[in-house]
């Protein structure tokens, strides 16, 4: 047996209704990319290190003794390192922000690996890490 709706379907056709106005509403998708770039920001504002020094230096030191394994560097300024320091994070950052970019711009939210291969090779041979 079928079922059958008790009255018929009306063939009057309806009023469309008023489109809604899309400018008030704020996507997730928005909060999340400017949030990562909010962060960038205020990481390349700051002043305080991101990288832990006596990590940083014992990643120095074994880099030293990989380029010179006949020389006995064991020492290096505070000041030197702190300097070495610096640099490397602004570089990183610099390096990140780019990247996030290039992952915006492809219209995704995860930062992937050929996301920052990319980022190398636009960068060109002179960069430092390009070398």
């Amino acid at each position: 047996m079928v079922r059958r709706k008790s009255s018929p379907r009306s063939l009057s056709v309806r009023p469309r209704e008023e489109k809604r106005n899309n400018t008030d509403i704020i996507t997730h998708k928005g909060k999340k990319q400017s949030r990562v770039l909010r962060e960038i920001k205020y990481l390349r504002k700051s002043t305080n290190l991101l990288i832990p020094k006596i990590s940083f230096a014992r990643l120095v030191k074994e880099i030293i003794i990989e380029i010179f394994p006949r020389q006995d560097i064991s020492r290096m300024q505070a000041s030197a390192l702190e300097a070495l320091q610096e640099a490397t994070e602004m570089y990183i950052v610099q390096f990140f922000e780019d990247a996030v970019l290039l992952t915006l711009h492809a219209k995704r939210v995860t930062l992937m690996r050929h996301d920052m291969i990319l980022m190398r090779r636009l960068r060109g041979r002179d960069d430092i890490i390009n070398r």
